[in-house]
């Protein structure tokens, strides 16, 4: 091919690949506190908290998708509309809602992404990653095959995957995470009532906990690691029905399982006061000194 001839073909294919999307740029007056609701199946939703009474959009839509949205004062929606709804254009959006709003979003394979909001959060996801940063007011996010990481304080936190690992960083006083094969992964301190589930999957804790509180920790096959300072106060119980104990964290020793196999351990860090539960079937459990 000559040098005109290849010109030519970049040509058509730069012009062909810009015609192939549909910038968007539109807002909507919104009350501080109202509520936003998102529907994009395929591609990307950025959620950012801004001071201002009003909702902009902005982003760009595969050719022939159109962006739909209304609404105004309390409440207000949007979703994005395909040609082929069996096989839906990706759609990269970002939204500014007030700070204090309450937002929900759901997708298919689009990653969420969410900042600067501190009102209520509502996120599901199928295939999906889910990311949360900052203090809102509460957090219920899904996925199946997605991963959800929330790095901040909220008020209230529920968190659950099938098959994603789900991360938790900073703190809540009322926390609930579940997987299924997925690792849960949390660091942080101030947790008061929580509860940590996984089928087959890990879960690893580095943090502290509220004196006064209650903590669960439970799997099948999953294995649990526990890591606190020296010196956090807590009545521990746990059992392992076929699994094993090691205690690092207290002088107390595990003892053999009640029906002749597994463990279980009942010990006491810096005089008690949050009680922690944990019950595993077969995987085992470590408690460890984290200073």
């Amino acid at each position: 091919m000559s040098l005109r001839g290849l010109v030519i073909l970049l040509s058509m294919l730069l012009s062909s690949s810009t015609f192939a999307q549909t910038k968007v740029n539109r807002g909507l007056q919104l009350d501080a506190t109202g509520a936003v609701r998102v529907y994009n199946l395929v591609g990307s939703v950025r959620i950012v908290g801004w001071n201002r009474d009003s909702v902009a959009v902005r982003g760009t839509l595969s050719k022939g998708s159109t962006l739909h949205m209304g609404g105004r004062g309390p409440g207000m929606k949007m979703f994005i509309e395909g040609i082929d709804e069996r096989n839906p254009a990706a759609a990269d959006i970002e939204v500014m809602v007030p700070a204090r709003a309450k937002v929900w979003v759901k997708t298919a394979t689009a990653s969420i992404d969410v900042s600067g909001v501190s009102g209520s959060l509502d996120l599901y996801v199928v295939g999906g990653n889910i990311r949360v940063k900052g203090n809102p007011a509460d957090v219920n996010a899904e996925a199946i095959d997605g991963s959800i990481t929330i790095t901040g304080s909220p008020t209230w936190v529920r968190a659950k995957s099938a098959s994603g690992n789900v991360i938790l960083e900073g703190s809540s006083p009322d926390v609930t995470v579940s997987t299924v094969s997925g690792k849960i992964d949390v660091n942080g301190t101030k947790f008061e009532k929580a509860k940590f589930e996984s089928v087959t999957g890990s879960i690893r804790f580095a943090g502290s906990f509220e004196r006064g509180g209650l903590v669960n920790f439970d799997t099948h096959s999953g294995s649990i690691e526990i890591g606190m300072p020296a010196g956090s106060p807590a009545d521990f119980d746990i059992v392992s029905i076929a699994g094993s104990i090691a205690n690092k964290l207290t002088s107390s020793r595990p003892l053999p399982g009640r029906y002749g196999r597994g463990a279980e351990l009942m010990a006491s860090s810096a005089n008690g006061g949050t009680r922690i539960v944990v019950r595993s079937f077969k995987g085992p459990v470590t408690l460890l000194r984290k200073d």
